[in-house]
């Protein structure tokens, strides 16, 4: 009689070959170019994680903490690695992946195509860069506040800004392409600044989605330029980032309206793109040192 197969490998496994039932947070945040991904466990899964080889293009990933080590299976040998906090590997999915994983993990990962990667490649101006150097346990803070930053988005006050995510994954994919890409190339961009126009028609495009629902694609295309080089003259021009200023906005527009309507502070809130009345808060006393209804009730006085 045939025996039957064990429990485990019945296990629905996500597309990185991990059981699902292992995981405790197990997040997606999709941009243009990049998939983003969170994977977390309290302890690693007993039997191999396995992918088969594809042109899925690469695989990135930072452990978000120490404490973790796999076993990687090659052609004619096995590697053992312990991750530290901020260890990067990078590797392409066109080579077959076995590993042994051991302790808890928590890695922040990202996941993009040969294609996307050259897209950003042409928008950085790093035209020569169309690959990754493959590696293990290479140390990127720098990375890991950056990644930090965008899945805090996910349960934060900017929860809702496209805006803020679509900066940051703009960020992350040119420090990759710099870091670790095929010979990169300098960027041979002048410095530039943004003209009146562009300022005007940048200002009232971001009044007119105070909610943050834009993209830093959509506004550098107002201009005329690419993402790198949007970000970098705005950042030169106006001194700030694009979410910073559209938190500028916010503020400036929240408070004519108490000041010259009857709304209350849960609409003004509403009509700023807060996502509700605390958000707002927070956020004015953050910028202005004081509360809404007591700025309020200081300048009705």
């Amino acid at each position: 009689m045939r025996e039957s197969q064990p429990a485990t490998a019945l296990m629905p496994r996500d597309h990185l070959g991990c059981p699902r039932e292992h995981l405790n947070i197990d997040q997606t945040i999709s941009n243009e170019k990049i998939t983003f991904l969170r994977k977390s466990a309290d302890r690693a899964p007993t039997e191999q994680v396995k992918t088969a080889a594809s042109h899925n293009g690469y695989l990135i990933g930072l452990s978000a903490a120490a404490g973790h080590q796999r076993r990687i299976f090659h052609e004619h040998h096995a590697t053992v690695h312990d991750f530290d906090e901020n260890s990067v590997y990078i590797r392409s999915f066109t080579d077959d992946y076995r590993a042994d994983l051991r302790g808890s993990f928590d890695f922040m990962l990202m996941q993009m195509s040969d294609a996307d990667l050259a897209a950003l490649a042409d928008e950085a101006d790093l035209r020569h860069v169309r690959g990754l150097d493959c590696m293990i346990q290479q140390p990127d803070p720098v990375l890991g506040s950056l990644l930090r930053a965008l899945f805090c988005c996910m349960d934060g006050e900017e929860n809702r800004s496209a805006l803020f995510v679509d900066q940051i994954s703009v960020a992350i994919g040119v420090h990759l392409l710099q870091r670790y890409g095929h010979a990169p190339q300098i960027s041979t961009i002048a410095r530039r600044k943004l003209s009146t126009k562009a300022q005007k028609d940048i200002t009232s495009l971001m009044i007119s989605r105070l909610n943050g629902q834009l993209s830093i694609e959509e506004l550098a295309r107002s201009c005329n330029l690419s993402t790198s080089a949007f970000l970098q003259a705005f950042r030169d021009t106006l001194g700030k980032t694009p979410q910073q200023w559209l938190t500028h906005l916010r503020i400036e527009k929240s408070m004519h309206l108490m000041l010259n309507s009857p709304l209350s502070l849960k609409d003004v809130a509403t009509q700023c793109g807060f996502s509700d009345q605390s958000h707002f808060t927070r956020v004015f006393s953050r910028i202005t040192g004081a509360t809404p209804a007591y700025w309020k009730r200081t300048r009705q006085s």
